[in-house]
């Protein structure tokens, strides 16, 4: 018995539990140790697709489901399958990613299915992105990319993001859950995926009650996730609209966040 049984931990990634140089840092590495020897159940709920997480898989230790792709995504890297899966519907969805590509020309866009990835047009942010998330960027016209798709990211330049939001949303907010994961991507899934739903999939699987289900994160698509939890965390670098909903604001990314959430659960689980 530790003390940590029954207690779950899910982290945002970047911004989150990596630093500013998407690093995973030695204190973050051995907290989440720590934490998971004492009896706890840690994991992951980020915007990254399955290849893109398992980038870090070999230096990051996790205990339970990760959530994936903002919430479209439960996986089980343990049993290398998928728990859990909200994709998009496949015709309404191609019909939306045509009507915003030709609407908006300068929009870069990238389409994720659960174990893939390609572009039906590029611009610098999407060639930033993909290089920063480690992945090959596989340029193919929309007709030609596979489906169901769990997610698509509309890039671009954030003082021409505004208006592609407010199209969106009333033409067809009705239909999909959309947000900002940061001011360059606006993000379409499937209406009830998102990082809360998500998370509360994974209690459910692992028998956690929401009371002692802790969260952190730092950037507007978290803001599901904070909801849902027992006591939220964000970093001080975190976007003010996250800092306002935190329960305690912790220290930046760059200085062991994570490790700093764990010493705050240590007075509460003596």
């Amino acid at each position: 018995m530790g003390r940590f049984d029954g207690v779950m931990i899910l982290t945002d990634m970047d911004g989150t539990l990596l630093n500013s140089q998407r690093q995973l840092s030695r204190g973050n590495q051995e907290a989440a140790r720590y934490f998971m020897e004492q009896g706890g159940l840690f994991s992951v709920a980020t915007g990254r697709a399955k290849r893109a997480m398992e980038y870090f898989m070999p230096e990051l230790a996790i205990n339970a489901p990760a959530v994936l792709f903002n919430g479209s995504v439960v996986y089980d890297f343990e049993k290398n399958a998928p728990v859990w899966e909200k994709p998009l519907e496949e015709k309404p969805a191609w019909d939306f990613a045509r009507d915003m590509m030709e609407r908006f020309p300068f929009l870069g866009f990238e389409v994720f299915l659960a174990d893939g990835e390609f572009v039906a047009r590029s611009n610098p942010i999407t060639e930033k992105h993909f290089v920063s998330i480690r992945l090959p960027l596989v340029e193919r016209p929309l007709e030609k990319i596979p489906q169901p798709w769990v997610k698509f990211n509309l890039t671009g330049e954030p003082e021409k993001m505004g208006p592609v939001a407010e199209y969106a949303q009333k033409k067809y907010g009705e239909e999909y859950f959309m947000q900002f994961s940061s001011p360059y991507f606006y993000e379409v899934m499937a209406k009830g995926a998102n990082k809360g739903t998500g998370a509360q999939t994974v209690c459910r699987i692992k028998g956690i009650d929401k009371g002692h289900l802790y969260t952190l994160g730092d950037n507007l698509n978290d803001k599901e996730l904070m909801e849902c939890a027992a006591l939220s965390f964000a970093p001080e670098n975190a976007a003010p609209a996250i800092q306002e909903i935190a329960g305690r604001i912790l220290p930046h990314c760059d200085n062991d966040t994570l490790a700093a959430a764990v010493q705050v659960l240590e007075g509460l689980y003596p």
